[in-house]
């Protein structure tokens, strides 16, 4: 199981419109896919929940020792793709675990438990900061996603991000790493979002070749419940998650994207 944490501590930037439309056309492919929603704005949870949650994430920091992760996994509309949901409790989670000694690694444990792969991938959609939940997304995640907004401001948190990323993996995750970073709302009308996406290329060489293109139908699918591959099939958006898809697929074989439970 490729278990990735979808961060960035910028707003805006498309991690949860990727977690989704990239799980959705994953499981359009065949694979299995897992969301955990760890956002206390809890936008994955309202996109794709075909029914309540609950506290969701909430309850397994709260009582991780009565709660486990595969009894908060709930089916979606979606063929392939199940969700771990949240609600607005998680925001007392961050300062909850912040006092609690080794809070870092209550997903990682969880994950452990789920036992023999039910997934091929589980993508864990991050809160907007580096605080105590996204540092348990980067304890618990083999690899980290990261999409950027064409815009020159978007790049001037990878840098910070990068040092976040080597300092969970000299200190709680030594396999953790960048395995992709994704150009985001693309608008090839002008100079500016072109020129940004080379300098993604120039300076992280972990770009994908994949650019998702500014598309009205991905901002408006998400009130439709469904993801973009299912309201506008036609659509750019549509294209570009299935070609981030097929691009994603194809890292599988070339590192040893083991287990947690094997490591």
């Amino acid at each position: 199981m490729r278990t990735i944490a979808v961060v960035n501590q910028k707003g805006g930037t498309g991690k949860t419109t990727t977690a989704v439309n990239l799980g959705a056309a994953l499981g359009e492919r065949g694979k299995r896919v897992l969301l955990v929603d760890l956002d206390p704005q809890y936008s994955t949870t309202s996109w794709v929940a075909a029914r309540p949650v609950g506290r969701g994430v909430f309850d397994l920091f709260a009582d991780p020792e009565g709660t486990t992760l595969s009894g908060l996994i709930h089916p979606t509309a979606v063929d392939r793709l199940a969700l771990v949901g949240v609600s607005a409790w998680l925001v007392g989670a961050e300062r909850a675990l912040a006092t609690i000694p080794g809070a870092e690694t209550v997903l990682r444990d969880q994950i452990r438990s789920l036992g023999a792969d039910p997934f091929d991938y589980l993508f864990i959609d991050c809160p907007p900061t580096l605080g105590v939940l996204t540092v348990n997304a980067l304890t618990a995640a083999r690899e980290v996603l990261v999409p950027v907004e064409c815009h020159v401001m978007g790049l001037q948190g990878l840098a910070q991000l990068q040092q976040t990323v080597a300092l969970v993996r000299k200190r709680l995750n030594p396999h953790l790493h960048i395995s992709g970073v994704l150009a985001c709302r693309l608008d090839k009308r002008t100079n500016h979002g072109p020129e940004v996406v080379d300098q993604l290329r120039a300076r992280f060489p972990e770009t994908y070749r994949t650019a998702i293109r500014e598309n009205v139908r991905l901002a408006e699918c998400p009130s439709m419940g469904v993801p973009v591959s299912a309201y506008a099939p036609a659509s750019t958006g549509a294209a570009d998650y299935q070609a981030l898809a097929d691009e994603v697929i194809s890292q599988e074989g070339k590192e040893a994207y083991g287990t947690i439970e094997n490591e």
